[in-house]
C-alpha cells in the first residue's frame, strides 16, 4: 500500500471473524462487562464521529477483539489501546502484529482507570464496559484539566458507545426529567450530541440493554458566555441541589454542601451567611425570576453557573 494511502474500511465478515476468533480461546467474562460489537455500520460511524486524521492519537478502552481498533488504525490514526483481559491481549498481538510492530498500534495490558494515559492524546474513541462508563467519563475530564494546566492540547473529541440510560442522562435529551448532576457537569464542560442507537443483537453476547453512541467535544460554558465562577463550588451546589431533586432550590441551597471546605474560600458558616444573602436579593442576572421556588432539574445549566458567581460574589463582598 502506497504511504499516505488510507487502509480499506473492514467488513461485517473481517468484524464476525476477529469476534469469533477471540470467544474461540474464552467465553466473555461478565464481570469485565464484556459485549462485542458486531454491528460494522456502529463501528464505522464512531469513527466517522471522531474525525480522525494521520495526525490523531486515539486512546481506545476495552478494544477485545480489536474490531474498533482495527478501523482507527485504518482511519490513519496513531492509538494506544488499554486492554485488563490478558487473553484479549494475546489474541490482539496476534491479529494486529503488524500494527504494534510499526508502532501503530500501542497495546498496554492494564486496568485503563488506574494507569496515567499518554499526554499527547488527541482522541478518546471507546465501546467501553458499561460499569465503567462513570469513572471513565471522570478520567476523562481529569485528563483534560491535566492537559490544559500543562498547556497542552486539550481533547477534540471523545466517541463512546455507552448504554442508552446513561447517554441519555448526560446530553439531558428528555428534558427537565433527564437533568442531574451527571448532565449538568457534562454540559459545563462538553457539548453533548448523541448519534445512533444500538439494539442489543447487534452484540455478541446481547446485553440487557439498548446502547447509544455519543459524541463529546470540549468547551468551557462559563468562559463562553463570560461568566467568572470557580467550577469547584458550583459541583458541590449542583451536586447537593439534586440529592433531594423534589425539592425547591431555595431550600436545597440552604443545607452547606458536602466537603465544602475543599472549595477554597469556603466553609459551612460561610456557606450559610452567603445563601442567606443570595436569597434575599431581588434578582440575580440572567436567572429566571421564579428561580427560589422552582426544583432543581428546572433551571438550566447556564443559571446554575450564575447562581455560582452571585454566591460567590455575595460571599467576597
Amino acid at each position: 500500500m502506497r504511504e499516505g494511502m488510507a487502509e480499506p474500511t473492514p467488513d461485517d465478515d473481517t468484524t464476525h471473524r476477529l469476534v469469533d476468533l477471540l470467544l474461540d480461546r474464552q467465553r466473555p467474562d461478565r464481570e469485565l462487562g464484556q459485549h462485542f460489537l458486531l454491528d460494522s455500520k456502529v463501528l464505522d460511524r464512531a469513527v466517522e464521529l471522531a474525525s480522525i486524521s494521520s495526525t490523531s492519537h486515539v486512546l481506545e478502552v476495552g478494544p477485545g477483539p480489536g474490531t474498533l481498533t482495527q478501523r482507527l488504525v485504518a482511519a490513519g490514526a496513531r492509538v494506544t489501546a488499554i486492554e485488563v483481559d490478558a487473553v484479549a491481549c494475546e489474541h490482539l498481538r496476534r491479529t494486529r502484529g503488524e500494527e504494534i510492530d510499526s508502532g501503530r498500534l500501542n497495546l498496554v495490558e492494564a486496568d485503563a482507570l488506574h494507569i496515567d494515559w499518554p499526554n499527547d492524546l488527541t482522541h478518546v474513541v471507546s465501546n467501553p464496559p458499561y460499569q465503567i462508563s462513570s469513572p471513565l467519563l471522570a478520567k476523562v475530564d481529569r485528563w483534560q484539566s491535566s492537559a490544559r494546566n500543562r498547556g497542552d492540547a486539550p481533547l477534540e473529541a471523545v466517541v463512546l458507545l455507552l448504554q442508552e440510560e446513561f447517554a441519555q442522562r448526560m446530553a439531558m435529551a428528555e428534558g427537565p426529567a433527564s437533568r442531574g448532576p451527571l448532565g449538568m457537569q457534562t454540559a459545563f464542560h462538553w457539548h453533548c450530541e448523541l448519534d445512533s442507537l444500538v439494539p442489543p443483537h447487534a452484540f455478541a453476547p446481547h446485553p440487557a440493554i439498548h446502547s447509544r453512541l455519543l459524541r463529546l467535544t470540549p468547551r468551557d460554558l462559563a468562559a463562553d458566555l463570560g461568566v467568572e465562577v470557580d467550577m469547584r463550588l458550583v459541583k458541590r451546589m449542583v451536586d447537593e441541589a439534586f440529592l433531594e431533586r423534589r425539592k425547591k432550590v431555595k431550600n436545597r441551597l440552604k443545607r452547606p454542601p458536602k466537603r465544602i471546605e475543599r472549595v477554597p474560600g469556603w466553609h459551612r458558616a460561610r456557606w450559610r451567611d452567603a445563601v442567606t444573602d443570595l436569597l434575599g436579593k431581588s434578582e440575580v442576572g440572567g436567572v429566571r425570576s421564579d428561580w427560589r421556588e422552582v426544583r432543581p432539574d428546572e433551571l438550566e445549566p447556564v443559571e446554575w453557573l450564575r447562581i455560582g458567581s452571585e454566591l460567590e460574589r455575595v460571599n467576597h463582598s
